[in-house]
């Protein structure tokens, strides 16, 4: 890897990092979410900094290339984000379930349905 590449490379990652401190500070994201992109911000400096760190790796999980092995890391990443926003959202699915159902509740509460309700079941009968 050239000089030229990798210098843009690290400019690249500046500007992803301040971009990711930006939002945080602004508080538009929470930082559960922002912490696996500083990391791999800071893996993928590393690994343009001393790329035979990557090397390494290849020969440790019997990889052929490099690039391979970052499809590889790519992949274990990608569904790892996957699989933490599925649980949010699932977490928040449930959430809103439930605000519903009080919503509900609270709006019957506040016409007076419970006693009328309980008036109407009377007068059925």
């Amino acid at each position: 890897m050239n000089l030229r590449l990798k210098i843009f490379l690290f400019v690249i990652y500046v500007l992803v990092f301040l971009f990711l401190a930006l939002k945080l500070r602004s508080r538009r994201a929470e930082i559960k979410y922002i912490l696996p992109w500083l990391a791999l911000d800071i893996v993928l400096a590393v690994i343009t900094a001393f790329p035979g760190i990557l090397d390494l790796f290849c020969a440790l999980f019997g990889i052929e290339t490099p690039s391979n092995m970052l499809f590889f890391f790519a992949l274990i990443l990608l569904s790892a984000v996957v699989f933490s926003l599925t649980l949010a959202l699932s977490r928040l699915n449930a959430q809103v379930r439930d605000l519903t159902q009080r919503l509900a509740l609270w709006e019957d509460h506040a016409r007076g349905g419970a006693a009328a309700g309980s008036e109407g079941n009377a007068g059925e009968e």
